[in-house]
């Protein structure tokens, strides 16, 4: 609320002071009229800056539910929106932020992203194959990376997770198209995910929501193959070819965990 009526005159300083960052939390400004409106208003500040400066700020903004709550226009305004409640770092919240995010997979392009809040990897509360997991999925999702961890405090395993390079390349595809659940979660709690990727491949990631271990099937069909096509399989977090398959790609996956591979069709 408090750059309400004053955001050309905010975006101006901001611009000033050489931000690249910025994060704009209505904080109640729900209150006030049209909140959509303050933030096209931060845009042609910013759209300025860049005219005056060649350098672009990155606007983000919260929130956003749905496409009927923020509608689609949000994606010729922001760089990034929330799209739900404060991510905690349990797996039920994880879990909660990556559904309420997949309503508003449609709305998303390149350099405009949904974001289902920062990354909890690191933080206490998941286990590691949670971490995997999350990181996993928002990286399906082309979810904004944004460590909410200690940096300082960092150890090797959740750097070798927030860094794993293979994982990383699903976020940054050119093709800029976010991932969705392509399956419906059944009584075990598996899920398939997919992404399609720029050079005609697509990441893949078979979820195991439930408690016990189980295996898990992604038909090419629902991943935007052919049906019967043939297709060979990587896993992105062993870095491992691990050959060709026909049809659809199976795998056992543990409780809370994620196979995440690349499949690219022959």
């Amino acid at each position: 609320p408090g750059s309400y009526n004053h955001e050309l005159q905010d975006a101006a300083t901001y611009c000033e002071w050489g931000i690249d960052y910025l994060k704009i939390d209505h904080c109640g400004g729900s209150t006030h009229k049209q909140v959509n409106a303050s933030w096209v208003l931060f845009k042609q500040g910013f759209d300025k800056c860049k005219q005056q400066t060649g350098r672009n700020i990155v606007m983000s903004v919260e929130s956003c539910g749905s496409p009927t709550s923020c509608g689609t226009w949000i994606a010729d305004v922001a760089n990034l929106w929330r799209t739900c409640g404060d991510i905690q770092s349990t797996w039920n919240s994880i879990m909660r932020n990556l559904d309420i995010n997949n309503g508003m997979a449609s709305v998303a392009k390149p350099g405009h992203y949904n974001d289902p809040d920062m990354l909890q990897v690191g933080n206490a509360g998941l286990s590691l194959s949670e971490a995997r997991a999350h990181f996993s999925l928002w990286n399906i999702v082309m979810a904004p990376l944004l460590a909410g961890n200690s940096i300082i405090d960092i150890d090797n395993e959740t750097l070798s997770i927030l860094t794993a390079p293979e994982v990383v390349a699903i976020n940054k595809d050119s093709l800029g198209k976010q991932g969705s659940r392509v399956t419906p979660s059944n009584s075990t709690g598996s899920e398939v995910w997919a992404r399609p990727l720029s050079d005609g491949s697509v990441a893949v990631a078979l979820l195991n929501r439930g408690a016990e271990e189980t295996t898990i099937t992604a038909p090419f069909q629902n991943i935007g193959l052919k049906e019967g096509a043939s297709a060979t399989i990587r896993d992105l977090w062993q870095r491992a070819d691990l050959g060709q398959f026909t049809g659809s790609f199976t795998a056992k996956v543990a409780t809370h965990d994620v196979s995440l591979v690349r499949v690219t069709p022959k």
